[in-house]
């Protein structure tokens, strides 16, 4: 229990401790979202080596985005497909996508509980047909050269990898 818990504050600081932070509003989530579009390359922990490739592009501007990811090299064979649209029920920029990779294949949803100037965090579920893996909260700080992603479990089992660079292809 107290691990749990623990785990919580963890997650309510880091949602709380970001200057100015606030959920993206119907106004202004694409512009939020943005920040996402283009091509990254996904270095994994302390690796140079990119482990596979992030796209992110509009395919209805302001309404819908569509992204992929597929790795590549000496990484574990994964691809990614998803959307990230404005949930109108629920007031918030979500996604939704379909993994397959080392653990089967899997249904991905998250939604957007802060952003700022300079990050972004997202409640993310992931999900087979046996019922919930685990739940995470991502944190995504944007950098000159791309985006630093760290990871903290909030329930379930633990990822692979927490802490994720992406590095802008130019």
């Amino acid at each position: 229990m107290m691990f749990r818990l623990s785990y919580f504050l963890l997650l309510i600081l880091a949602i709380c401790g970001i200057t100015n932070a606030a959920p993206p509003t119907q106004q202004n989530w694409s512009d939020v979202l943005n920040r996402y579009s283009g091509t990254f390359n996904i270095v994994k922990d302390s690796s140079d080596e990119p482990a596979g490739a992030f796209q992110f592009k509009w395919t209805e501007p302001r309404k819908v985005a569509h992204y992929s990811f597929r790795s590549f090299g000496d990484a574990p064979a994964a691809r990614m497909t998803g959307f990230c649209f404005w949930n109108d029920k629920e007031n918030r920029a979500e996604f939704n996508e379909i993994e397959y990779g080392d653990e089967g294949r899997m249904a991905v949803n998250g939604y957007c509980v802060n952003s700022s100037e300079n990050t972004m965090t997202w409640i993310v579920s992931f999900w087979t047909q046996d019922g919930m893996v685990r739940q995470i909260a991502m944190a995504d700080t944007f950098t000159k050269d791309g985006i630093d992603r760290s990871v903290t479990l909030l329930s379930g089992r633990p990822l692979a990898s927490t802490t994720v660079k992406w590095v802008r292809v130019k």
